[in-house]
């Protein structure tokens, strides 16, 4: 996603870090290498610093746009009015969006496209989060509305959560608490259908 200002603002404070005009101290001395019996297994640094915080607001007819990609296929295509994102380093993106329109592709032509007051995309776990009342449309005019509704990129499966309704082309209607839609293979599976 393309994003434009306060580069140079942005470089200087990471160049310059935040020590608050304190002076640098000098190094301390290197302690001493633990002994092979005291070597507990290392753990995953937790992110340091102050993170880097993204305000983005659709001006005019431009809206702001995110698109994932697996290799040279197209994975989704978000549409969003706002965005708000914080960042502390690699895979610990969090962006909220506001009006998200998101196109999902899938394998074979087969396209779903979601529209959701809220939405959220987790860098870390990939998946994409829509809330406040879902309306979904599949290539073919399958309907779908839910409460909520969460894309997983790794099994690319669209999960449907809280008075899921479907709506085929025909007329014919199906109820149900949940759903999971397949996107490679086009499966649709309601759980607690009424």
């Amino acid at each position: 996603m393309k994003r434009s200002g306060g580069g140079a603002v942005l470089a200087a404070i990471l160049a310059t870090g935040c020590s608050g005009g304190k002076p640098a101290e000098p190094p301390s001395p290197s302690p001493a290498p633990p002994s092979p019996s005291a070597s507990a297994p290392a753990s995953k640094p937790a992110p340091t610093g102050v993170p880097i915080v993204l305000h983005a607001h659709k001006v005019g007819s431009k809206y702001i746009y995110l698109t994932k990609q697996k290799g040279n296929r197209r994975v989704y295509v978000l549409r969003a009015d706002a965005e708000t994102g914080q960042y502390f380093g690699t895979n610990t993106g969090r962006s909220d969006f506001v009006r998200p329109h998101i196109t999902f592709y899938g394998a074979n032509g087969k396209r779903l496209t979601a529209d959701a007051p809220a939405g959220t995309v987790v860098e870390r776990d990939k998946a994409v989060r829509m809330s406040g009342g879902v309306t979904a449309v599949d290539q073919n005019g399958m309907t779908l509305t839910s409460d909520s509704l969460r894309y997983d990129d790794p099994t690319e499966v669209i999960h449907g959560q809280g008075d899921v309704v479907l709506h085929s082309p025909k007329g014919e209607e199906l109820r149900g608490d949940s759903l999971d839609w397949n996107l490679r293979d086009g499966h649709i599976n309601v759980s607690g259908a009424h």
